[in-house]
C-alpha cells in the first residue's frame, strides 16, 4: 500500500535527513494549515492557524515504518512518541483538498521559537543555520 506524506523539515531535499526520503516518489510542493516551531536541530509542526510550506511524497508501508523510526514515533504509543502521524488537508498544491499524513510534534513547545511564515528552508537561511 502507498501513502501520501507531507514533509516540511529536515527530510526535504538539500537538508540534513534528505537521504531518508530516497525511494519515495515526489508528488509536488504543497501548503497545509498549521504552524512551525524551532525545536532545536529541526522544526516541529503543530495544528493551528497559518500555513506550512512543504512537499508531498508517495511512500510505501516499509518506507513509512522507517520514517516512523526516524521521527521517533512509537506506533500505538503516542505518549512515548516525539512525533505522531496525523491527517492534514492540502490547501495549495497538486493534491489540494485531499487529506494526507504528516508528522506532528508531540512534545511541549514552551520556549520554542515560532517560525511565523511556516517555511523551514527560508527560516534556516534567515537564521544562518546549517540544515
Amino acid at each position: 500500500m502507498t501513502h501520501a506524506l507531507f514533509i516540511y523539515g529536515t527530510l526535504m531535499p538539500g537538508l540534513r535527513l534528505e537521504a531518508e526520503m530516497h525511494g519515495a516518489r515526489f508528488i509536488g510542493a504543497a501548503k497545509v494549515p498549521g504552524r512551525l516551531v524551532d525545536v532545536g536541530r529541526y522544526p516541529g509542526f503543530l495544528p493551528g492557524d497559518g500555513l506550512v510550506t512543504g512537499e508531498v511524497y508517495e511512500v510505501d508501508d516499509a518506507h513509512l515504518a522507517r520514517l516512523d523510526e526516524v521521527e521517533a514515533m512509537v506506533p500505538g504509543d503516542r505518549a512515548a512518541s516525539q512525533y505522531w502521524r496525523e491527517l492534514v488537508t492540502v490547501v495549495d498544491g497538486p493534491l489540494k483538498g485531499q487529506q494526507l499524513q504528516t508528522y506532528v510534534y508531540n512534545r511541549p513547545v514552551e520556549g520554542c521559537t515560532p517560525i511565523p511564515h511556516g517555511d523551514y528552508r527560508r527560516y534556516i537561511r534567515e537564521v544562518g543555520r546549517e540544515s
